[in-house]
């Protein structure tokens, strides 16, 4: 998030895990006075003291989870270094930084045929794979590319004016480069965007809208098909990038996003031992339920990325986001990281 040009209030409020109706019935904490275990995580994050934290977070979890133990040291260190290691650029502005500065993304157009044509044996081969459920985390789709592409599309992004922009968005000590490349394809069939509560029958409008977990990278997302708002368009809650939440909540939403999909009961009871406040994950769209007001003002502020307004979209990913949820076509489509 931009704590250079942040928003307080936005008015949005991550919704409690346990409030989903389909797991109304699940046991989960609800609470016996031991509030001070929350404040003291919150003096925890402002003294930047670790163990306390560890003592605050662990006297809820009776039940051990080494793994959401490790997320949650893990996005504390994240989170205490990240506040305190941005620093200014003398690389010069330009239309894309000002973009990311202000909405969190910046919409382009390439000539892609060239790049299709190498991808297009990767790209026959995902659209001849057979439908299946995947795991938590996994695409149903999609091929990690060689570094011939990552070498390809540096270039193209620097030459184009990108590399600079998200270096000086970036404020770290370094230039990014393009670091991993993903050919995803996406079909009316897919499953992964309903990953978050996999087992669970309700589906919402904005199931799959998103925060990424950890910051200090920056992502694109370059079309190889036209896309209509039918096949699975990218979109993107614009300023949302610049919205400041509760450090404590911001900690353990970004932790249970990256150690638990929530995807079972037991995978849930283990979310389910926290208070309220941290019962969150940053994979939240599923949660916002139809026709709520806190839902309608997210759709109303969601920009759906089509082909009519380029073909290439470079973003934040801090902001909110999702993307190749298909109504009837497919969208065939490089995710790009950059760090």
């Amino acid at each position: 998030m931009r704590f250079d040009n942040p928003i307080y209030d936005h008015g949005f409020v991550f919704p409690d895990i346990a409030d989903f109706p389909d797991v109304s019935n699940e046991k989960r904490y609800i609470g016996d006075g031991k509030v001070e275990y929350v404040s003291m995580m919150k003096k925890a994050i402002h003294n930047n003291d670790l163990n306390m934290f560890e003592q605050g977070y662990k006297w809820y979890m009776k039940s051990p989870d080494a793994k959401l133990f490790d997320r949650l040291n893990k996005m504390f260190k994240f989170y205490s270094a990240f506040k305190n290691t941005r620093i200014e650029s003398n690389i010069p502005s330009n239309k894309i930084y000002e973009d990311l500065y202000e909405k969190g993304i910046s919409y382009l157009n390439f000539d892609t045929k060239d790049l299709k044509s190498y991808c297009q044996s990767h790209i026959d081969e995902l659209l001849s794979k057979p439908d299946w459920s995947p795991p938590p985390g996994q695409f149903d789709r999609s091929k990690q590319l060689d570094d011939t592409f990552k070498k390809y599309l540096h270039n193209m992004f620097n030459n184009c004016g990108i590399i600079d922009a998200v270096s000086k968005y970036n404020k770290s000590n370094r230039r990014l480069k393009v670091a991993n490349v993903v050919l995803h394809i996406a079909t009316p069939t897919d499953q992964n965007w309903k990953q978050f509560l996999y087992d669970c029958k309700t589906v919402t409008k904005t199931t799959n809208l998103h925060i990424d977990p950890k910051e200090d990278v920056i992502k694109a997302m370059l079309y190889l098909n036209d896309i209509t708002e039918n096949d699975g368009p990218f979109s993107y809650v614009e300023k949302s990038h610049r919205w400041v939440y509760d450090d404590l909540q911001n900690i353990f939403g970004r932790a249970i996003t990256t150690g638990s999909y929530c995807y079972t009961p037991e995978t849930r009871a283990v979310v389910f031992q926290l208070p309220k406040q941290l019962r969150i994950s940053h994979n939240f769209g599923r949660l916002l339920l139809d026709g709520t007001e806190e839902q309608e003002r997210i759709l109303e502020q969601e920009k759906i990325f089509t082909s009519d307004k380029g073909n290439l979209c470079v973003f934040d990913p801090a902001g909110m986001h999702r993307g190749g949820i298909c109504k009837t076509g497919t969208r065939i489509a490089l995710q790009i990281l950059m760090k």
